[in-house]
């Protein structure tokens, strides 16, 4: 059973009075929780920022740039200055575990890769600190492109025509274009490559070579380019079963195919295919799935699949408040029900930043944008009957600071956009050997 449920709406699998108040709404007792966010330079961790923020939560963030996009909030109690998860796992880990101890904390709340890290030690998380996370070997299936491949092909859910190479002689006797060519573990686009014709295939050939991603010991991906709009599955399961799902269609790409803007909408058979996904995975947490999706037939084809909340937003102005349910999985709050929650679909949501950034990242000039920022106070074009989802000035007013630095530097100089993303994605990004030190990790 699916239903539409609104912030106003009580939860149907409720059981006692906590489980009562419904996802998004301040409960009792709400402002004595204490949340750490694992890190503060993301676009997702900005959103969970104001989505937990609307609930009334104490909020932390753990981050290794001081001057992060999540400090400008006033949902952020306090901003903790921690090595970088990508460069220095170990480090990470390190600092975080020994700040779990010193401060008194009810959840640990992943909001990006480090999930992965700490599904591989739940077990050393202090006595009191809760956490919503899948088993390890569970997100060994999901957590690479290659290992995600497989896992649809496994389940026989579709995804592109796939093939995976480990040489640079099997690459090239691929030439069905176009064509995305993508590494293992990447982030925000970082290892993705759209080639068209052999030549540009070559030129990637050569990068992955130098990379020393072709010397027959790492896998990469090759599929085959499909037809669809870009849509995003948001979910969140209790042990395998899915309590929650929100589906959005992208109406703007930012820097590394981000989604800048999303209209929320819904798509029956996505919820049946994660349902099947939840029960194989026997899933516990937020999990997020891109997909292309063909209006004709209304059936989806999966690209990726990222095991955290990603950009929660437009889920909670819809009705479904992703982030306040992961906190909820993890108080051990919310049970498997027979129905699941679904937020509305038709809500428009827009990142003014990640649209400026994607105009400048695909050369746009000062003019472009300066006409987005005034289409923007107008509400015309792509902010049409949108909300604002980074950065809700009249919610939260401190999120203008970010907002007016990455404007003021795409004025000065537009092609500062790749410059500016990846100084962010590097805090928070999983590099191919950070993977490698995680799984030799001891779990216990």
């Amino acid at each position: 059973m699916t239903t539409h449920q609104s912030e106003t709406t009580p939860d149907p699998s409720a059981n006692d009075s906590r489980r009562s108040a419904p996802a998004g709404i301040r409960r009792p007792g709400h402002s004595s929780l204490r949340i750490l966010l694992s890190e503060g330079s993301s676009l997702s961790a900005r959103q969970t920022i104001t989505a937990l923020g609307r609930c009334g939560y104490t909020l932390d963030v753990c981050d290794p740039h001081p001057l992060c996009i999540s400090r400008f909030s006033r949902f952020i109690r306090r901003i903790y200055r921690c090595p970088a998860v990508g460069t220095d796992p170990l480090g990470y880990l390190a600092f975080v575990l020994q700040h779990l101890t010193q401060e008194p904390y009810d959840v640990l709340l992943p909001v990006h890769e480090q999930a992965f890290l700490f599904a591989k030690v739940q077990d050393r998380l202090p006595d009191g600190v809760s956490t919503a996370l899948a088993s390890f070997d569970a997100f060994l299936e999901v957590q690479g492109k290659v290992a995600f491949a497989s896992l649809m092909e496994r389940l026989a859910l579709p995804q592109p025509p796939t093939h995976i190479v480990c040489s640079r002689a099997e690459l090239e006797t691929l030439d069905q274009f176009p064509c995305y060519i993508k590494t293992a573990y990447s982030t925000a686009g970082q290892g993705v490559w759209r080639v068209t014709n052999r030549e540009e295939r070559d030129r990637v050939a050569l990068v992955l070579e130098q990379r020393g991603l072709l010397g027959g010991t790492r896998e990469i991906v090759v599929q085959e380019e499909v037809t669809g709009v870009l849509c995003q599955a948001q979910a969140v399961f209790v042990h395998g079963h899915l309590l929650a799902v929100h589906c959005t269609r992208t109406r703007g790409v930012s820097v590394g195919g981000g989604h800048s803007a999303r209209t929320g909408v819904d798509h029956p058979q996505v919820r049946e295919h994660l349902v099947l996904l939840g029960r194989a995975l026997q899933w516990h947490g937020p999990l997020a799935l891109d997909y292309l999706f063909e209006e004709a037939t209304g059936h989806p084809t999966y690209i990726e699949a990222n095991p955290r909340l990603v950009e929660p937003m437009n889920a909670t102005l819809s009705g479904v408040n992703l982030a306040d349910l992961t906190v909820r999985v993890a108080l051990s709050e919310m049970g498997a029900s027979d129905v699941t929650l679904c937020g509305h679909p038709g809500r428009r949501s827009h990142s003014l930043m990640a649209i400026l950034l994607g105009i400048a990242d695909q050369g746009g000039s000062r003019r472009e944008v300066l006409r987005t920022v005034g289409e923007d106070i107008r509400g015309c074009g792509i902010f049409a009957e949108s909300r604002e989802d980074l950065t809700p000035l009249r919610m939260d007013p401190p999120s203008l600071i970010p907002l007016a630095v990455v404007t003021g530097q795409l004025l000065l100089r537009p092609r500062a956009a790749q410059h500016i993303a990846a100084g962010t994605v590097n805090a928070y990004s999983l590099t191919a050997t950070a993977v490698e030190t995680i799984v030799a990790l001891d779990g216990k």
